[in-house]
Formats: C-alpha cells, structure tokens, sequence
C-alpha cells in the first residue's frame, strides 16, 4: 500500500507561494517562500528540446516572459534570458526546485501535455528516482496517467479533472479514477455527482480541489475534499490569505 497521508498533511501553494509581482508564480522565489511557510508545492514541467526539464506552466513563454516561443522548444542554456514577469527571476529547473526542497514540504509535480510523452515521463523519472521527500506525479493528459501507472506504479498518482468537458468525457470514458491514488478536482466541478459516486465507491481515492481563491470556495473545499491546492494575491481583496496549517 502507498502511503499518501502526507499528500492531506498541508495546504498545497499553486505555483508556488507567489504574487505575480514581486514573486512570479513557478519561480525559485516563490518555491523558496512556500518552504519558509511549511507549505507544500504544485508545479508544472516541460521537457525541453536539449531534453532538460524545467519548470513552467503556459504551453507558450507569452505571459510569463513575452516571448512568442513555446516552452517546450526553448534551450536550457538560455533560461537566463526569460525573466519571469519582469523581475529577477528566470525560469527553473526541476533540479532547482529539488535541491531547494529536499524533502522539507510535499511536492506535486504536473506532467504538461505534449507529444513527448515517454521521453518526458522517462526524464522526469530519471531526475525524482533518488529524491528524499514525498513526491507526486498528475497529469490532465490520459496518456501520462496511463505511462506512469504502468511503469511506475510505486508513485503516488493523480489525474486531474478539467472544467472542460472533451477532457473529461475522456478522461471518465476511460475510467481513470481506478489508475490513480487521487482525483485532483477543479473548484468548477468539485460539486459534481461524479466525484460523489467515486468517492464513495472508492473511499481510498483522495480529491484535492484545485484552484482554491477565494472563501467561499475555500468552504466548499474543506467541505468536499481531502486537500487543496491555493492561491493568494495581494492585488485582489477577493483572493484568500495564505491558509492555515491548522486545516
């Protein structure tokens, strides 16, 4: 049996514990102030074209860096020029994030989509075998689910669920909740029947909601799942303060 108690243990920083301003979300800085909190991490990976993992969200640098180039096809040895929201910092590696970590709070690590799927999920394997913490694999992509539950089955594993209803016709079409230790929700559908059924079928199948911004889905989060994955902002009265680790 796998444990997965320390994946319920704390509040999980979406992105890192960041504030798009001085602190870009998926940055060091960010990771850095959610270990200092005692917070755990969710982040994104792409594999890059020099076959170097690292850590970034959108499919493309646009947002985060206005760079018309996408993630995936960018050289690690030019991470330095992609300045994170026009600060100092630039986009990470997953070696980064593990040195800093180290086992000191939960990791969830996102597999982002794209047709690099064994390539990928054999790079990220090769980089977290030997890590000292407790470590998580998700994916939306049903094809990065499927890799890891046949050729890793000793990780803890999670499929998450888009508000987008192609995804998830797909993703429930092929009953993914029997492959994975957790169901990682979207605040949209956390309500959902579905969810319900499976839950109560499957008591063992964790739901950690995702993305928790303000109270009132904070309420409905502690009410229906197990764990959450949170963002602040200090630009928005709306968005919640960093929780407490008493939940």
């Amino acid at each position: 049996m796998k444990d997965t108690s320390w994946l319920t243990s704390v509040p999980i920083a979406h992105r890192g514990l960041h504030d798009n301003k001085t602190l870009p979300e998926n940055s060091m800085g960010a990771f850095e102030n959610a270990v200092s909190h005692g917070y755990g991490i969710e982040f994104d990976v792409y594999l890059t074209l020099d076959g170097k993992l690292i850590i970034h969200h959108d499919m493309t640098l646009k947002r985060s860096c206005g760079k018309k180039i996408k993630a995936y096809k960018i050289n690690s040895d030019r991470l330095q020029d992609y300045k994170l929201m026009n600060t100092q910092y630039s986009i990470p590696l997953l070696s980064d994030l593990l040195n800093l970590v180290q086992g000191k709070v939960p990791l969830i690590l996102e597999i982002k989509a794209t047709n690099r799927v064994k390539s990928t999920c054999s790079a990220v394997y090769e980089a977290i075998k030997d890590y000292p913490g407790n470590i998580c694999i998700e994916s939306f992509d049903n094809r990065i689910v499927d890799w890891w539950h046949n050729n890793h089955p000793e990780y803890v594993l999670g499929q998450l669920y888009s508000t987008i209803n192609f995804y998830r016709a797909i993703q429930r079409r092929l009953e993914q909740y029997r492959k994975v230790d957790f169901l990682a929700v979207g605040v949209k559908n956390l309500k959902e029947e579905y969810f319900r059924s499976v839950k109560a079928q499957c008591p063992d199948k964790l739901i950690i909601n995702w993305t928790v911004r303000t109270n009132e889905q904070l309420q409905d989060a502690l009410e229906y799942a197990d764990n959450y994955i949170f963002e602040s902002n200090i630009k928005s009265d709306e968005y919640i303060t960093p929780p407490s680790l008493t939940h």
